[in-house]
């Protein structure tokens, strides 16, 4: 990475490659001037993405870029007759687009764009110091440069740290690699929908390990159980076998290989992997080992989410982190951060708001607040609102593309399609547009009773063995509630009456095809008594929607569109919401060997952090707690998770994965816990009296589907409006 000043006054011999006689320090964190009386000195790189075009012999169009990137900024070198320091990142440059990059932008996982190549050079001191070439032709980037960028990323403290060595990785990452480089920061191979299943199972990888180091699968067994992870134990084992081996692996080399290992099926498939997975670690050095394994085994624990690497990218790319906002729209309605980050890189925030709903990319769904007072729904929704029927099933999202195919999506982008092959046979005889998104709730039903069941029923249906007998035994309805496109329209900038329209149009009804039951209510007492109907109907409550001009579909948003009325919620001291495990503490007594109790967060969007608000013990059976070590290992952090804020120190971390539901007697204010910090009082969170495990995971939520601490500050307002019970 090189900054060119226009003074060549560094001496020759002292040079990393440079242009102009600068230089960047490792860290890139500083331009460096040797020649005295240079006033400008040692001098900070402020936060900028400066533009640079040099020419070098044999180098040619050089791809350069500083850490701070993002907001576009030049550094002047004081000496007579220089010119500003420039940084051209990758030979893009704001709207400079082609055909090959919209292809690229259409199916970023498919295509292998320019390259880079990693190249260690000698410095004065002895420190080898990595200098990033990017050529629009040349070797690949060594997988060695992300696996550093993992470790770094797996060692801070705190999301700003994060977010500044993700925009050094993704500056350093040549145009045509950037979308890779950006599905890897999320432990993927392809976007999050293309069902690309990259998880090995750890024994087949313990005798990859065992292969590749020369030593006995039992061996390797051994080691992992000393250190708790795999990835760990084959860096210690090649750091004895292979300490010298220099980085060789290219990254593409490497994703290609995992596309092979993932796509391997049928007879004599577990070999294949096997052999597959032992070459890549016989070429690997000890720490790309490390991550290798952890990415293979879905287990990659960084600790960042999708919005940090959206502020990386808008930090590097579009002059800094206020333009998350854009691109966080972008990744909202294609679910394809490799396309949104081709898109920014090639045109920044323009090209980047060219992005549109399509099928065959999931929509992330619009999710609703919560509130349980029918008079304050109402003033909340302008005096009127649809109340739906809130059924108590899996939501899925459907889509039809042109060439027929219909695929679901569950609110997690798992493809589910083979599992409810009933489903996709209701739509393909009642759905009307030709290529279609629609969004439904799968509920199993009782056809002899003609009466809904519960949830876990619904949840019964997915697996991958014997669907036939599931479909058989578990029939399940579609109850459609949104049309978000339908035949080249994008219907999410449509007002919800327009939307309902279309969608009753789009549908052809059958016993179990249906839309979700709704009624336009005016009064509290009509909303009261749509809720009674829904409860009586055998739903959890209702979903309050917005009738306004303005009740767009807000993708992967929590607004107050869309409110929820449940039967949880009018229980004055009963409030069930959904907590994401940060931590847990040992056993004592008769819990001793496993964990007593778990510390809990709720989901702070707004910082992308998970804020802690209860420690839960309670409700949990022997089976739960018996389970719960190995349920939770792959997540386990020997420090605390960069995106956890707590003020309590458990005996172990967590990274934020596993969602599950608990039912507490109330919400009050406390000093030893972090959501709504400062929200409703100073120096005090909000903290759970009496939580309890209700005994449902919520597998279908990831942990930024989790309640939000602004909605826990909002039951904590509601509930001191209340008066007390009798």
């Amino acid at each position: 990475m090189l900054a060119e000043c226009g003074a060549d006054h560094l001496p020759r011999g002292d040079q990393i490659g440079s242009v102009g006689g600068c230089h960047v320090d490792r860290r890139l964190q500083h331009v460096r001037h040797a020649r005295p009386g240079c006033r400008q000195g040692l001098r900070k790189v402020r936060h900028g993405l400066p533009r640079l075009r040099a020419d070098v012999a044999g180098v040619g169009d050089l791809a350069l870029g500083i850490q701070r990137a993002g907001a576009r900024g030049e550094h002047q070198c004081g000496g007579a007759g220089n010119r500003g320091v420039g940084v051209r990142y990758a030979g893009i440059e704001p709207g400079r687009t082609n055909q090959a990059r919209s292809h690229q932008a259409r199916f970023p996982w498919r295509a292998i764009g320019k390259q880079a190549e990693d190249e260690t050079r000698p410095v004065p001191g002895g420190e080898a110091r990595h200098v990033m070439i990017g050529r629009s032709e040349g070797n690949a980037v060594k997988y060695a440069v992300v696996a550093e960028a993992y470790r770094d990323l797996e060692q801070a403290s705190g999301r700003l740290a994060l977010i500044e060595r993700l925009a050094v990785l993704l500056a350093e990452a040549p145009a045509g690699l950037l979308p890779t480089v950006c599905y890897l920061c999320q432990g993927l191979i392809a976007p999050e929908f293309a069902g690309v299943d990259l998880g090995l199972a750890e024994k087949l990888a313990v005798r990859a390990v065992a292969t590749a180091t020369g030593t006995g699968a039992e061996q390797v067994a051994a080691r992992v159980r000393e250190t708790g992870d795999l990835g760990q134990a084959a860096e210690q084992l090649l750091a004895t076998t292979a300490a010298d081996r220099l980085p060789s692996l290219p990254v593409t080399a490497v994703v290609d290989t995992l596309h092979q290992i993932a796509g391997a099926d049928g007879p004599g498939s577990q070999g294949r992997k096997l052999d597959l997975l032992a070459g890549l670690l016989g070429l690997a050095t000890p720490l790309e080992a490390r991550y290798l394994l952890r990415l293979v085994t879905g287990g990659l624990r960084l600790g960042i989410g999708t919005p940090t690497i959206l502020d990386a990218l808008a930090q590097v790319y579009a002059g800094g982190r206020a333009a998350r906002q854009v691109l966080e729209r972008a990744y909202n309605i294609c679910c394809d951060l490799g396309q949104v980050a081709a898109a920014v890189a090639s045109g920044g925030v323009a090209e980047v708001e060219r992005i549109r709903v399509r099928p065959g990319n999931p929509v992330r769904v619009m999710l609703a607040q919560r509130l349980s007072d029918a008079d304050e729904i109402l003033a909340k929704l302008g005096g009127q609102c649809a109340a739906e029927h809130k059924y108590d099933g899996m939501r899925v999202q459907a889509h039809r593309t042109a060439d027929g195919t219909i695929e679901l999506f569950t609110r997690r982008l798992e493809r589910v399609a083979s599992q409810f092959p009933d489903v996709v046979e209701l739509l393909a005889a009642g759905l009307g547009p030709r290529e279609a998104i629609l969004e439904g709730e799968v509920v199993a039903f009782d056809p002899a009773a003609g009466e809904l069941r519960p949830f876990g029923e619904v949840m019964l249906r997915r697996r991958k063995h014997g669907i036939a007998d599931a479909v058989r035994d578990v029939p399940v309805s579609l109850f459609c509630f949104e049309l978000l496109y339908a035949d080249g329209q994008d219907l999410t900038r449509l007002p919800y009456p327009q939307r309902r329209e279309r969608l009753a149009e789009a549908i052809t009804l059958s016993p179990q095809l249906q839309l979700t039951a709704a009624a336009q209510v005016t009064t509290p007492a009509a909303l009261e008594a749509a809720f009674e109907q829904a409860v009586t109907d055998g739903c959890e409550g209702l979903v309050c929607k917005s009738v306004g001009p303005a009740a767009q579909y807000q993708a992967g948003a929590r607004g107050w569109l869309w409110i929820k009325l449940k039967r949880d919620y009018r229980t004055e001291l009963s409030d069930t919401v959904d907590l994401v495990i940060v931590g847990a503490f040992a056993g004592r007594g008769r819990r001793r060997g496993v964990y007593g109790a778990l510390l809990l967060a709720a989901y702070d969007p707004a910082a992308d952090v998970f804020r802690t608000v209860t420690k839960c013990g309670t409700g949990f059976t022997d089976a739960d707690l018996a389970t719960l070590p190995a349920r939770l290992a792959p997540l386990a952090r020997p420090e605390r998770p960069a995106r956890v804020e707590a003020r309590q120190q458990p005996d172990v971390w967590f990274e934020p994965g596993l969602v599950l539901e608990i039912l507490s007697a109330e919400l009050t204010l406390s000093p030893n816990y972090t959501a709504a910090w400062g929200q409703i009082k100073d120096q005090a969170g909000l903290a759970m009296r009496f939580p309890r495990f209700t005994g449902r995971w919520r597998d279908d939520k990831g942990p930024q589907d989790a309640t939000t601490t602004g909605e826990l500050a909002d039951l904590y307002r509601t509930a001191r409006r209340r008066p007390a019970a009798t």
